[in-house]
């Protein structure tokens, strides 16, 4: 009989530490109930992901996988824009919880699952309980990771957690092949997958790769290692084909498969200033107590890991044993070198030449990563200090210099007319803060209070460190006061850095009550929030979300006097175009003080179906938006085509009649009565995924689908009776589903056959008694 898997006591007290570390960051928002929710209510979870999650885990509380959300942009890919991540497992929490429990309770098990698997990883690398624990820490609170609670990135900390079981499972298979190991990766792989942020997929997969290839430096028989690593990623995929492979058919749909521009594609690269915050996290200010001033948005720019965790890891890249330590020091310089995007010359050459880096912005996530290699070496310079009882000297010296060096930047930072420094910033065309905050001598005088108060404290945790470190020899718990120490200063940075908002505030409650006043079939655009449609049922022109239809971007581009050909999700709505009828245009709601401003269509909406009897075919798109500028094109009458209509319609004072008879996310039921032939026009936004399908008792058996307008949907008709479906069912989703099926099955089976192949933290490795590798 097997003997069961105990867990030491060390390794339960960790958990139970970074357990109860989690529970006294989040308790409040976790037990306390109502609508409040973690994050600001300027960010990205009051504007794109509390609707997001409400929509979709609505619909599939109701037994319905939506795939298409027509809520948004006129309609656009949902399922296969990811960051819906409706088949994620943790997500289920959206179908049991109120809506801002749930995203509480999932932001807070994110937090948890980010120690608990840095202190896996660190613990397999054959090091001290403490010291995984303190890994695990840093990675839960360190301002790569807890700062997008802050701005809402909910797939963001989705994504992030899986990608220690990466690095866990390189470091595994390198220690012992075991497909265990293999099938961990996959699964960590598949739920980055699942998660909905490609970005972190992506960057996550480019560090795991230069990883892999140090370590393979030096191998003697590396044939199999190559094998067993090159099956995590391919293997991963086959797991998450069904949201992998509609979320690439999606993006070939959309504004996501476009070259970026590449001032876009290299916005928020890591500004080198602001490598103060690996020491100085408040020198830019904390968006708290102090609105951040620095370049691009703090929760992108800031490295900080605590005073502690940061010498913690210099010590342990100088001091520490380990075979390997090379490849640790090596992969955070590649990875901020990597992270400093345009200021290098090397994102031009990415940019130019390596593929996926002309498709993200954002470049500075790679700190992320950079992070997880910082924690691991500051767990392996506690670990050095555990083990040996004692602390070089040099070591407390150097870092009591380095007091002295913050003191003596305080002071000058005190006497310095602080004006021109932050011109500085504001010259880079970087910063998100108004020009007039720059010329405010108040605001000033403030930012340069708080880059000095911020220069002392950390001064003040450095000499206490040094004192700290230089008892290690003679108090027993100086070291743990230590670990006490590094722990508790990146709480106190994620503490500071932790707001809440009202959930509720997200629908405007004024205009609410004027669509449930003015019911029907039509849409609006609200430059408030364009998302809260997805909670008022209500449909919007527009959105927040890179998943827009491209051939629908270009259109509204186009209409606001744009170039289509460099088209991105962000459109500055200037004007209302008369060609908004045709997309049932019908109220505006425009920001002012204190509320909205009510604008009303000078047209009404077309309706959602229109027989049409007038066309004219055009191939490019330019063509066609220059007709559709024409003073005689109107779109009740005519439509503009890529391709002949077959069949042909005809001429008639009375063409017929159409209407919907059913409806969901994904697909309208049509019957239409007809007396010539005739161009049914569908004022919904058009891919190649959308179908329509002859039912019983139709006059066709077969039916044409084709752009209409550019970007509309239109069916050509015969004349009698049609029934048909209209429906958004791409051809990805289905392939995905039935390998993802297979690849579930045979994970199974292989995780059943190798069941403890994948050693636990606390069991023993390959070598007993083995150090840090």
């Amino acid at each position: 009989m097997k003997k069961a898997r105990v867990v030491p006591r060390p390794a339960l007290i960790a958990v139970s530490l970074l357990i109860l570390l989690m529970l006294a960051m989040f308790a409040d928002v976790l037990f306390a109930g109502g609508t409040r929710v973690l994050g600001n209510q300027t960010t990205d979870l009051y504007l794109q992901f509390i609707s997001w999650r409400d929509f979709g885990f609505r619909q599939l509380a109701h037994g319905n996988l939506a795939l298409w959300n027509p809520h948004i942009y006129s309609g656009a890919p949902y399922f296969g824009g990811l960051q819906a991540a409706l088949l994620y497992p943790p997500n289920f929490v959206f179908l049991m919880l109120p809506l801002p429990l749930a995203i509480n309770w999932s932001i807070a098990l994110h937090v948890l699952l980010m120690g608990l698997f840095t202190f896996w990883w660190a613990s397999r690398r054959g090091l001290h309980p403490a010291a995984a624990f303190l890994a695990g820490a840093l990675m839960m609170f360190c301002g790569p990771h807890f700062m997008h609670i802050y701005a809402g990135h909910l797939t963001n900390l989705c994504a992030m957690v899986w990608a220690p079981l990466v690095f866990l499972a390189i470091d595994g298979f390198f220690e012992k092949r075991l497909l265990g190991w293999c099938l961990l990766g996959m699964f960590a792989v598949a739920m980055q997958i699942f998660a909905g942020h490609p970005q972190y997929l992506f960057y996550t997969a480019i560090a795991a790769g230069l990883y892999s290839a140090f370590r393979l430096i030096g191998e003697k028989r590396p044939g199999g290692l190559i094998a067993g690593l090159l099956s995590i990623y391919p293997g991963g995929a086959a797991l998450g084909a069904v949201q992998l492979l509609t979320g690439m058919q999606a993006s070939a749909e959309t504004i996501r498969n476009i070259s970026l521009p590449y001032q876009f594609a290299s916005m928020f690269s890591f500004p080198p200033e602001n490598f103060l915050t690996l020491i100085v996290p408040g020198f830019f200010g904390d968006m708290t107590r102090l609105v951040y001033w620095g370049r691009c948005y703090l929760w992108e720019m800031s490295l900080f890991i605590g005073v502690t965790g940061l010498v913690l890891a210099i010590y342990g890249a100088a001091f520490a044993r380990a075979k390997t330590k090379w490849i640790l020091i090596a992969m955070p310089l590649i990875l901020l070198l990597l992270a400093l995007g345009a200021h290098t010359p090397l994102f031009d050459v990415l940019y130019d030449f390596a593929p996926g880096f002309d498709k993200f912005r954002s470049i500075s996530k790679f700190i992320f990563q950079a992070s997880l290699f910082l924690a691991l070496l500051a767990a392996m310079g506690l670990d050095q200090l555990l083990r040996r009882r004692r602390a070089e000297p040099r070591a407390a010296i150097a870092v009591l210099a380095g007091a002295g060096l913050l003191f003596a930047a305080a002071i000058w930072v005190g006497n310095t007319n602080w004006k021109p420094v932050m011109q500085s910033i504001l010259a880079t065309k970087e910063s998100y803060l108004p020009p007039a905050a720059f010329e405010n001598a108040a605001f000033v005088e403030q930012a340069r209070s708080f880059a000095c108060d911020s220069l002392l404290i950390s001064a003040g945790i450095c000499v206490l460190l040094a004192a700290l470190l230089g008892l290690v020899g003679s108090w027993a718990g100086a070291v743990y006061a230590i670990a006490g120490m590094a722990v508790l200063e990146v709480f106190v940075f994620a503490w500071n850095s932790r707001e809440t908002f009202d959930s509720a505030s997200v629908v405007v409650p004024e205009i609410k009550q004027f669509l449930d006043a003015h019911p029907g079939d039509y849409r609006i655009i609200n430059l408030l929030n364009a998302n809260s449609a997805m909670s008022m049922n209500a449909l919007d022109m527009w959105g927040a979300d890179p998943g827009v239809v491209r051939r629908y971007a270009e259109f509204i581009a186009f209409t606001q006097g744009s170039d289509p050909d460099k088209v991105t999700q962000y459109v500055n709505f200037t004007k209302l175009d008369p060609l908004y009828t045709m997309l049932r245009f019908r109220f505006a709601f425009v920001p002012r003080e204190n509320g909205f401003r009510l604008v009303e269509a000078q047209d009404p909406p077309m309706p959602r179906l229109q027989l049409v009897q007038r066309y004219r075919v055009f191939h490019d798109r330019d063509t066609i938006f220059a007709a559709m500028r024409d003073a005689a094109f109107d779109p009740r009458r005519e439509v503009i085509l890529e391709r002949a209509p077959e069949p042909e319609p005809a001429s008639s004072d009375n063409p017929g009649s159409a209407r919907v008879v059913d409806s969901s996310t994904d697909f309208l039921t049509v019957e239409a009565d007809l007396k010539q032939p005739s161009i049914l026009l569908i004022t919904d936004v058009y891919t190649p995924a959308w179908r329509a399908v002859p039912l019983p008792g139709s006059v066709q058996s077969h039916y044409d689908l084709q752009p209409a307008n550019y970007m509309l949907l239109s069916i050509p008709l015969a004349a009698g009776h049609h029934r048909l479906r209209v429906e958004y069912a791409p051809r990805a989703f289905e392939v995905g589903k039935w390998i993802s099926i297979l690849s579930a099955i045979l994970f199974c089976a292989a995780l059943a056959w190798r069941r403890r192949a994948v050693l636990l933290p606390w069991e023993k490795a390959a070598r007993p008694g083995s150090r840090a590798r």
